[in-house]
Parts: structure tokens; C-alpha cells; sequence
């Protein structure tokens, strides 16, 4: 009997063990569960803003999206490219325009330090776009041109490149030509002219019938050193890239002789009153034939295309010859970027639009919408007129034709507004151009050394 409560205590000892080990394992696993979970979610949670960012391009883009430029007589164009990117994402494009080029510069430069600037906006090439690189003003657009390998010329991004990084994407690349109205030269049996003195004699021709030849203005604050960088450059291309770049003085003879080639022009009354407007008033004198010619970039046909002239029809183009008679055909280009803030308000939207811009289908409207030749070599070219097709063929398609860099690139920021200032003083009085020289020389030297003291 002894025996048997011994063997019982035994049997209820070892039941209670049991069940207090099962306990504690069954509370040991619900640990271990809890610590799982814990740990997953903090996975999860971990792992959320990489998930979150490798999805952006899914998630609603803020806006709408804010963009300045300089070119607000582009309208069709920027409405044609605004509703196909707002079909693309949904989103709006807010364009504020600007036509003082000064007032512009200064609208840019204090917006964009903070995120109140414009999201995106045009700009200038080479020395212009590297300044705001430099201080780190732009968002590197170089990832978006990896989708576009093979398309852009890689000569033209570098215009738009600071120490290897892309910071533009092209809004055009322009030739600057001499536009004429074709039925006026019909009219008094004009041709192109081949030689400087061919040109000037059209010229007379032209004035002596009440004609003005030339469309010329200094209004809006930039347009000036138009005639000054064609004859320069044309005629003395070592020493415009020695003065643009600082390394010529402004008092040299190659620019004495430039000042008097544009007196002489300026005195014999071949340019229309400097105080018309570019894109108001020298499109319609010239649809009038109250004007025969105006020395622009190609982009300038888009004001004609606004009042209805036809290209090849109403209007057509020649290179303008230059005065020293050794001398090939030379070409003034630019390219103009479009760029992103560093600072954007709606970085993701900016990026989206920055890809639509070079994407073939972005192009594509934009060229239709404008009749510019895109620089995305993969959109179709039938649908430009015969001035368009003459220039490619004129300009890019003749290898002897020398290619230069147009002034307001080719030179500081700080040097080339301040020069349009300068011009417009030997416009109004061209017998001052001395002066105006030494003036220009002064202004050159000290920006110039504040660059070098930057570096």
C-alpha cells in the first residue's frame, strides 16, 4: 500500500513536469512568434522607402508642374507638348514667359536657389549653363539620356554638359540666317547674293525702290550684338573666339574694322528703326514687303509660320557672305537647353516632363507643332517645308561651311548682357564706337579677371 502512494506521487510528479514544460515551451514558441513577427515587420518597414522609390514613377506626380522661358512667341509649340504630357501623366504645365531677357535672367537666378523658382526653364548653352552647374543650381539629367543612346549628337549635349554631367536637354539647335521675302526679290529681280558687294548692292537696290532692307532692333535688352557677332565671326573667327574668351583685347583692329563695316551699314539707312520689335513688329513689315530681310535663327520662322507666310513660298534664306573675300561660308549656331532645378518643388514631375521632352513621341510634336528640325535623330523630317530642308542642305550638309558658336554662349554671362548694352549705345550713335570699344574693353577685362579669381 506504501509502495502504491509512492508509485502515485511519482506518476503526478512527473504530469506536473510535463504540463509545466509544455507551458513553458508553448510560451517560448508564442515568444519566438511574437520576435518573428516583430522582425518581419521591421523588414517590412525597413524596406518601405526603397520599395516606395523604386515605384515613384507609378505613384501620382505633384503639380502642376512650373516652367519659365524666354520664348514665350513659341505658344503653339509649348501647347502642343503641355497637352500630350498632361495626356501622358495628367499633369499641368503652369508657363510663366518672359520677352526682357535681363528681367528673365534675374526671374531665374533668385528662384532657383529655393523651391519657389520655376520647376524647369530654358536657358543658354556652354558658359551660361555651366555657371548654375558650378553652384550647383541643376539637376543632372544624364540618366534620362540612357534610354536615348544613339539619338542626340553627343557634340551638341556637351553644350549642355559641365565636367561630363548633362544639365540640358535641347529645346533647338539653330543656324542664323538671312531671311528674305521672295516676292520682293521677285519683284525688283533680286538673287542671293554670293559676295559682300553683291550684298550691299541689293541693299541699295532695295532702299532706292522705298524699301527697308534689313529688320533690325535693339529692343527687349539682347538683340544687338545680332550684326556685331555676324561680322566678326564671319570674317575674323580667331579673333571673335580670342575676344570671347578673354584672351583679345576689345581694342583690336578686327573689331575697328566690325564697328565700321555695321556704321557704314547703319549710316547708309539699310535697318529698320531699332526700336521695332522682334517678334511683333518685323514679322508683319516683312509680310508687307515694308521690310525684305531679317538676320535671325532659324527659329525665328515659327513668327512667320504665326502670321500665315509659307516657307518657300512667302520667304526663303541665304547665308550672309562675308566682307573679307578669302574668307568660307561661315555659320553662326546655337543650342538652347531646357533644364530642371536642382531645388524643384515637383522634382519627379520635372524628371517625367525632362523624358517626355527627348522621348521620339515628345519630339515629334514639338517639331510638327514648331517646324524645327529636331535634334532627336529618330524623328521623321517630311514634314518640314523647303526653307527648312534648304537650310539642312545649305548649312549641314556642305562640309566646307565653318560652324561658330554664337556670341551670347560663346562668352561670360557677366560679359555678354552688358555688351548688348554697350551696343545699343553705338546703335543709337554709331560715331561713338571708339568709345563704345573701350567701354566694351574695360567691362570684358574685369569680368574676366572675377572669373579667373573664381576658379
Amino acid at each position: 500500500m506504501k509502495r502504491f502512494f509512492i508509485w502515485l506521487l511519482i506518476c503526478i510528479f512527473v504530469v506536473s513536469f510535463g504540463l509545466a514544460f509544455s507551458g513553458c515551451k508553448k510560451e517560448a514558441a508564442v515568444t519566438e512568434t511574437t520576435a518573428a513577427q516583430a522582425e518581419t515587420t521591421a523588414a517590412e518597414t525597413t524596406a518601405a522607402p526603397a520599395t516606395e522609390e523604386e515605384t515613384t514613377t507609378t505613384e501620382p506626380l505633384s503639380g502642376p508642374l512650373r516652367l519659365f522661358t524666354d520664348k514665350p512667341g513659341w505658344q503653339n509649340g509649348w501647347d502642343a507638348v503641355f497637352a500630350g504630357f498632361k495626356e501622358a501623366t495628367g499633369v499641368d504645365v503652369e508657363m510663366t514667359g518672359y520677352t526682357e531677357i535681363d528681367t528673365y535672367t534675374a526671374a531665374v537666378k533668385t528662384g532657383i536657389p529655393s523651391t519657389q523658382g520655376p520647376d524647369v526653364f530654358t536657358w543658354w548653352s556652354n558658359y551660361k549653363i555651366a555657371d548654375l552647374a558650378k553652384e550647383g543650381l541643376l539637376e543632372d539629367l544624364s540618366p534620362l539620356f540612357e534610354a536615348e543612346q544613339g539619338k542626340y549628337n553627343p557634340g551638341i549635349l556637351d553644350s549642355f554638359s559641365y565636367e561630363g554631367t548633362i544639365y540640358g536637354a535641347p529645346v533647338l539647335v539653330a543656324s542664323w540666317l538671312m531671311f528674305y521675302n521672295k516676292p520682293v526679290f521677285e519683284q525688283y529681280g533680286l538673287s542671293e547674293p554670293k559676295t559682300w558687294d553683291e550684298f550691299m548692292d541689293l541693299c541699295e537696290e532695295l532702299k532706292s525702290n522705298g524699301v527697308t532692307p534689313i529688320g533690325f532692333t535693339i529692343g527687349g535688352g539682347w538683340t544687338s550684338f545680332f550684326w556685331f557677332q555676324q561680322i566678326l565671326a564671319s570674317n575674323y573667327p580667331e579673333a571673335y573666339y580670342a575676344i570671347c574668351q578673354g584672351e583679345q583685347s576689345w581694342n583690336s583692329e578686327e573689331v575697328k574694322k566690325t564697328f565700321e563695316i555695321w556704321k557704314e551699314m547703319i549710316d547708309k539707312g539699310y535697318f529698320t528703326d531699332p526700336g521695332v520689335d522682334l517678334g511683333n513688329d518685323i514679322p508683319p513689315m516683312f509680310a508687307k514687303g515694308e521690310v525684305a530681310m531679317t538676320y535671325c535663327g532659324d527659329w525665328y520662322t515659327a513668327y512667320f509660320d504665326a502670321i500665315e507666310l509659307k516657307g518657300g513660298e512667302d520667304y526663303s534664306m541665304f547665308v550672309i557672305p562675308p566682307y573679307e573675300k578669302d574668307r568660307p561660308k561661315t555659320v553662326i549656331y546655337e543650342a538652347g537647353p531646357i533644364c530642371i532645378s536642382k531645388n524643384s518643388q515637383n522634382m519627379e514631375t520635372a524628371k517625367k516632363f525632362i523624358e517626355y521632352w527627348i522621348s521620339d513621341k515628345g519630339q515629334q510634336i514639338w517639331s510638327e507643332a514648331m517646324q524645327f528640325v529636331s535634334p532627336n535623330s529618330a524623328v521623321p523630317k517630311d514634314h518640314l517645308d523647303s526653307v527648312k530642308q534648304k537650310i539642312s542642305a545649305d548649312v549641314f550638309g556642305d562640309p566646307d561651311a565653318e560652324l561658330i558658336v554664337r556670341f551670347w554662349e560663346a562668352t561670360l554671362e557677366t560679359i555678354s548682357l552688358p555688351a548688348c548694352a554697350s551696343f545699343d549705345k553705338f546703335v543709337l550713335a554709331p560715331d561713338t564706337y571708339e568709345s563704345v570699344m573701350e567701354e566694351l574693353d574695360q567691362m570684358s577685362s574685369k569680368a574676366w579677371e572675377e572669373f579667373k579669381a573664381q576658379q
